[in-house]
């Protein structure tokens, strides 16, 4: 049979940073050595047309303004404001004579997994636009810039030291979210905490035990409901489905498994948490826009005329 590149001179678009892949719609985010997160500078006019990917984007406009819609809505973002696009979110972005910007791509996947991040599991999930006048966007962006410069510098732990500016900024905006989303306690009633610290312990339950046989019947009873009184909490507290939270966070550690190491496919989809192969396949195509093949094959070091198949 005759080889068929994967991927293509045409799928993969070279800059000075790195390369962006793109399938349709899709794009595949790939990050230098040993990091989860890619800065992009840009300071002469462009536009990216409609696209999506599993990493967060936060536009940081240096100069001018970044115009940008989103799921159908229109955004400019100044150069005294920070915007946070969430993964797998339609976007395009453009950028006018005289302006630039930073983009900023990393994966929450990192954040998400720690203990109490899902508190603000919805905030991380929509939009975030940061403007002047809010108290935190200076401080923000000030953040920003500091974890830059050591992105460029590449010191030892470099991932780990963008990290911890992030966990700093997620911090941030996650106790203004929480101000602003939070009832006066007088009228706050008890069981509204006590949902609130039950879907906390559930969603850290998964984040540990994803790769196990979770059922809505066995995730009820750890939080302590009905699975019916619980799915309509969980979906109320992290704006998804038990069921569609469970998938992404499989989804996302099969990627992972496969962009930083050379297990087999299926030794992949079990430690995700599947107990079939061609669900996984399925499942994972449905999500990426490619099979789990196709996804390892973007990630792997060789040139771009190296990823054939037979």
């Amino acid at each position: 049979m005759k080889k068929q590149r994967l991927i293509t001179p045409q799928n993969r678009r070279m800059f000075e940073s790195g390369y962006r892949v793109m399938q349709g719609e899709q794009e595949f985010v790939t990050y230098q050595d040993d990091t989860t997160i890619r800065v992009w500078y840009g300071a002469t006019p462009d536009q990216y047309s409609e696209h999506m990917h599993s990493s967060v984007e936060v536009i940081l406009p240096l100069q001018g303004v970044c115009c940008c819609t989103i799921s159908g809505e229109e955004y400019v973002v100044t150069d005294t404001e920070v915007m946070f696009i969430p993964p797998n979110t339609c976007h395009t972005l453009s950028m006018d004579e005289g302006s630039s910007r930073n983009l900023i791509l990393f994966d929450l996947e990192s954040l998400a997994g720690l203990r109490g991040f899902s508190a603000i599991q919805s905030m991380a999930q929509g939009v975030i636009h940061l403007k002047q006048e809010s108290g935190i966007c200076g401080e923000v962006r000030q953040m920003l810039f500091e974890m830059m410069d050591r992105y460029y510098a590449r010191p030892p732990l470099l991932n780990l030291i963008c990290y911890s500016y992030l966990l700093q900024i997620y911090v941030l905006m996650g106790r203004e979210y929480l101000a602003a989303h939070s009832q006066p306690e007088e009228t706050s009633p008890r069981n509204e905490d006590n949902s609130w610290l039950a879907i906390n312990r559930v969603v850290e339950y998964i984040n540990v035990n994803y790769a196990e046989a979770i059922t809505l019947d066995s995730i009820a009873s750890v939080a302590g409901f009905s699975k019916y009184y619980f799915s309509r909490l969980f979906t109320k507290y992290t704006g998804t489905s038990f069921s569609h939270y469970l998938l992404r966070k499989r989804i996302s550690v099969a990627a992972h498994l496969l962009s930083s190491t050379g297990l087999p496919v299926v030794q992949v989809s079990m430690q995700s948490g599947f107990t079939s192969l061609s669900t996984f396949n399925r499942t994972f195509k449905e999500l990426h826009g490619c099979t789990p093949t196709e996804y390892r094959a973007i990630y792997e070091k060789s040139r771009p005329s190296d990823h054939e198949y037979e």
